[in-house]
């Protein structure tokens, strides 16, 4: 999804700062509501435009967790009102059964190795605790994307202009391979252990 990423930050570009910040806002929101966009890539160059400032930083950390929270529950939103196919809704409580984490906590272990796709989705069809649901989805994001900024920081902090972006993108990538990796590691370990089953 690298088209529309860059799109969206061209589409922005004019406005500056808060340009800057509408548009990782808009790929987040994409990314919880509809397909994913590799958010964190796209941090990577909107925090490259002002690498020096704490204050930048965290702005846009808790704009991107703002943002995961949005388009979470606009998903949640949609799907409550759109009501999923009986077949649907069961296979996904069957799947979410099937893992060890079966309620809201599940939200925290997703944020760092994905083990369901569109959790605003699953939200609405298991019924979760929207409060719970909003606290964890806020509180992993801001920790996930605080990581990646320090990163940036520091990788912006002590090399070469026109390295570090690359380095930190290097970083994102190696981190999404392994959590990636995790997510299907830790589904084998659950598929030898028994197939989901379906629920009652």
């Amino acid at each position: 999804m690298i088209g529309i990423g860059q799109d969206i930050i061209s589409l922005f570009d004019d406005l500056g700062d808060v340009g800057m910040l509408m548009a990782i806002a808009v790929i987040i929101w994409i990314d919880g509501t509809a397909f994913p966009t590799l958010p964190e890539a796209w941090m990577v160059f909107i925090f490259g435009t002002n690498p020096g400032s704490f204050a930048w930083g965290a702005t846009v950390v808790v704009v991107a967790s703002v943002a995961s929270l949005a388009g979470n529950f606009t998903l949640y939103a949609l799907v409550k009102k759109a009501k999923l196919p009986g077949r649907i809704q069961e296979a996904m409580r069957a799947y979410t059964n099937w893992l060890i984490l079966k309620d809201e906590r599940l939200l925290i272990l997703n944020r760092f190795a994905p083990l369901i796709p569109y959790t605003g989705a699953f939200i609405a069809v298991c019924n979760w605790n929207v409060r719970k649901c909003a606290v964890y989805i806020f509180a992993s994001a801001l920790a996930k994307f605080s990581a990646y900024t320090l990163i940036f920081w520091f990788s912006f902090d002590n090399l070469r202009a026109e390295v570090a972006p690359w380095v930190s993108l290097a970083v994102v990538a190696v981190v999404i391979g392994a959590s990636v990796a995790a997510s299907l590691a830790y589904k084998k370990r659950q598929k030898v252990g028994g197939e989901p089953q379906r629920s009652p």
